[in-house]
């Protein structure tokens, strides 16, 4: 479990948290919700150790931890196999790679559905296709807690579905994903857990039976909403 302890962190004499404290659970899916602004993307970075809380402390291993950003830098010239296999070259000084880990690179392509695409420069893809290639990075690090920023941003409806379903099943072999999804509905059916960050510094967070009400999303996102709950899929509704 992360632990959240007495967090306090403002940006411009704005607070964004104010003697907070969160838990997230190990190994399940926990969404970060909220309007633009209230902090998702601060509070994943301080997980993440980049950003040290003004006060407070977080509880959780650094080095075992995988930080995917909004917006990445890629280095020009290369291709996407090339920018797959600079993950290892980043963990360790070497000259070259195993057989066991190109397999994983191999495995990873396949397994994201980019095996057409290794040897294609990545100035030439799409921006799906550049996000797939980072949670691929990942999914090459084998750490056990993935810090997800909108990684199915830039992605077609049946993408973002393939990335999620992707996701659940890396929780259910036990690994902990926290991310940043503005879509509510799909959040909504992947999500295990949520984090609501609210306007007013209130932070509101639970399992998604208790969460997952119109008058939580209200209070995060300051409208009115109507939560269809079939007991297999959750349709959320914005009420005019």
């Amino acid at each position: 479990m992360i632990n959240i302890n007495n967090l306090s962190y403002s940006v411009d004499n704005i607070k964004l948290f104010e003697n907070a404290n969160i838990q997230i659970p190990q190994n399940k899916i926990t969404m970060l919700v909220g309007t633009n602004g209230v902090g998702k993307t601060t509070l994943l970075k301080i997980i993440a150790g980049i950003i040290k809380p003004q006060m407070g402390e977080v509880s959780v291993n650094n080095k075992d931890l995988f930080y995917l950003p909004q917006r990445i830098k890629y280095p020009n010239g290369i291709t996407l196999q090339e920018y797959i296999e600079s993950s290892f070259y980043k963990q360790n000084w070497k000259w070259f790679l195993t057989k066991e880990e190109k397999d994983k690179v191999n495995e990873v392509l396949s397994i994201l559905e980019l095996t057409d695409k290794k040897y294609t420069l990545i100035d030439n893809l799409s921006s799906g296709e550049l996000q797939k290639a980072n949670i691929a990075l990942g999914l090459i690090s084998e750490a056990h807690i993935l810090l997800l920023d909108e990684p199915t941003a830039n992605m077609d409806l049946i993408n973002q579905i393939k990335i999620l379903n992707m996701i659940k099943k890396l929780t259910q072999a036990g690994i902990t994903c926290i991310i940043v999804l503005h879509d509510i509905n799909l959040a909504s059916n992947y999500g295990d857990y949520f984090v609501g960050l609210t306007r007013k510094n209130e932070i509101l967070y639970g399992e998604k039976k208790d969460f997952i009400s119109s008058d939580i999303l209200k209070k995060i996102f300051g409208i009115d909403f109507k939560v269809i709950n079939n007991e297999e899929d959750i349709h959320i509704q914005i009420c005019n």
